[in-house]
């Protein structure tokens, strides 16, 4: 049982000491580092956590696109799409049938901006705002069973690393503004 949880339930780990053998033999210097290692578990977690919240967070109905956008305006208030857009990553068409599709279910509303003539203002109803807090609370209990092996010091550090990791000039690339669609 011990050597099963060491390789990961499927075996995954193992499969990752073996790309780290195979590298470091046929690539030199380049597999020597632990990136290979790091960026296979990275983006395994990154899926099976991404897997589970499909499947466990019930989206009462939404997109993840209307989903993201209440997100935006339930931490940061009401907003024109192009902040939208550009803080959640999104393309600005993304945000355009994600919020006209909240209001239709009655999530969102939306005003004439007061800076801007050509643009809206797009608010979410009592309702939106409490279905968005309600979908960010299972979400958090996902990610907190997800995280339960690590002490809260060691979350920290992974909380600052993953932070390095972001702003670094690869990870500034694609930042906010840029549409990334996942």
């Amino acid at each position: 049982m011990a050597d099963q949880q060491h390789s990961g339930r499927d075996g995954f780990l193992d499969f990752v000491a073996e790309a780290e053998e195979r590298a470091r033999t046929e690539l030199g210097p380049l597999g020597a580092g632990p990136a290979g290692a790091i960026g296979l578990l990275i983006r395994r977690v990154t899926k099976l956590m991404s897997v589970e919240a499909e499947h466990e967070l019930q989206l009462d109905g939404l997109t993840w696109a209307s989903f993201r956008v209440c997100f935006d305006l339930w931490v940061g208030g009401p907003q024109e799409p192009h902040r939208i857009a550009a803080r959640t990553s999104m393309s600005r068409a993304a945000v355009s049938g994600a919020y006209k599709s909240l209001v239709a279910s009655g999530y969102a509303t939306t005003a004439d901006s007061p800076t801007d003539q050509r643009s809206i203002v797009i608010s979410l109803t009592d309702s939106g705002a409490e279905l968005t807090a309600g979908i960010y609370r299972r979400h958090l209990e996902i990610t907190e069973g997800w995280l339960s092996p690590l002490s809260t010091p060691e979350q920290q550090i992974l909380l600052g690393l993953l932070g390095k990791v972001m702003t670094s000039p690869r990870g500034s690339a694609f930042g906010p503004g840029r549409a990334v669609n996942i």
